[in-house]
């Protein structure tokens, strides 16, 4: 997602700084671009982020574990990622008195059955000895300190992201749901599901949600506030994998499983999960364009490209 937000803010004539743990790969193509710099190096490394945030107007903090395989095996990873991450850069954004704005989830409303949700509604969460919740409950506590800074003066915005999709976002076979399909498909092995199928997702175009975050960025009626980022259309996962079986032409098998043979003991799945837009579409002007068929196409081309070019290396 990174890379798709280096290259808007570039369009609209801003410099960037990137901050990664990983090697460059998704911003390769920006690296000889004047107004980009890639800097590899650990988040929670203070004097790094100190000497970054001060130099910075405006800081997007993305930086997650999202992944419910880790949720399971390895929550204090969770935690200390995504939450000491979160406390080092935003402590150093108020101090410096710099512009904040954190990346929330869907996740932080949980099981809660009242669908779509509200930026308000409660949040309803299994047990706190199923891991499953600590990914939920790091980004909850993520919009805590937020609005707790913001009540000493952190300019801040938030926006919680619904399923969001597209070229680059993931490497094949890691990540979110599509990118791990795609890797079955591409192998001609079986695809999936976790049971019952039935189960329900707003998925969310990347270029929709890039509109929609440079707005909660920008836009200073935003400012102290938390917005869905959403496709309000609901699809089953098992609809998702005959779709993309369709598009993509494959010829997998698409099969009902376990979710304990794919994330282990300890995951409880949510059913549905539905965005409520009406306060983006008031104060931000915002909503998703791209049918999710459309933007399925775009992405699988992505995917297949990526996967015959790696097989002829």
């Amino acid at each position: 997602m990174g890379s798709h937000l280096a290259e808007a803010e570039i369009r609209n004539g801003n410099q960037v700084v990137a901050l990664d743990l990983t090697p460059p790969d998704k911003v390769e193509h920006l690296l000889k671009d004047k107004n980009f710099r890639y800097v590899q190096g650990d988040i929670l490394n203070k004097s790094l982020v100190e000497s970054l945030v001060k130099e910075a107007d405006l800081i997007y903090h993305l930086a997650a574990i999202a992944c419910p395989k880790t949720y399971i095996e390895d929550p204090l990873m969770i935690l200390n990622v995504n939450l000491g991450g979160l406390q080092l850069i935003i402590e150093t954004a108020y101090r410096y008195n710099k512009k904040f704005v954190f990346t929330s989830s869907s996740e932080i409303y949980g099981k809660n059955l009242k669908v779509p949700w509200h930026e308000d509604d409660d949040r309803v969460l299994g047990a706190t000895k199923t891991s499953r919740w600590v990914y939920s409950t790091a980004k909850a506590v993520g919009e805590h300190y937020c609005y707790a800074y913001a009540q000493k003066g952190l300019k801040m915005a938030m926006c919680r992201f619904f399923n969001f999709y597209g070229p680059r976002l993931d490497f094949i076979g890691r990540g979110r749901v599509m990118p791990c399909f795609l890797e079955k498909f591409l192998t001609n092995q079986p695809v999936e599901v976790v049971e019952p199928g039935d189960q329900t997702r707003c998925f969310t175009y990347i270029d929709d949600g890039i509109e929609g975050i440079l707005k909660v960025a920008h836009l200073p009626e935003a400012e102290g506030e938390v917005f869905n980022l959403g496709a309000p259309d609901e699809t089953t996962i098992l609809e998702l994998a005959q779709l993309m079986k369709k598009i993509g032409n494959f010829q997998s098998n698409i099969v009902i499983v376990p979710a304990q043979k794919i994330y282990g003991e300890g995951y409880e799945d949510i059913f549905r999960r539905v965005p409520d837009i009406t306060k983006a579409k008031q104060i931000l002007k915002w909503e998703p364009k791209t049918k999710l068929k459309d933007g399925l196409e775009k992405t699988i081309n992505y995917y297949k490209d990526i996967y015959k070019r790696n097989k002829n290396i």
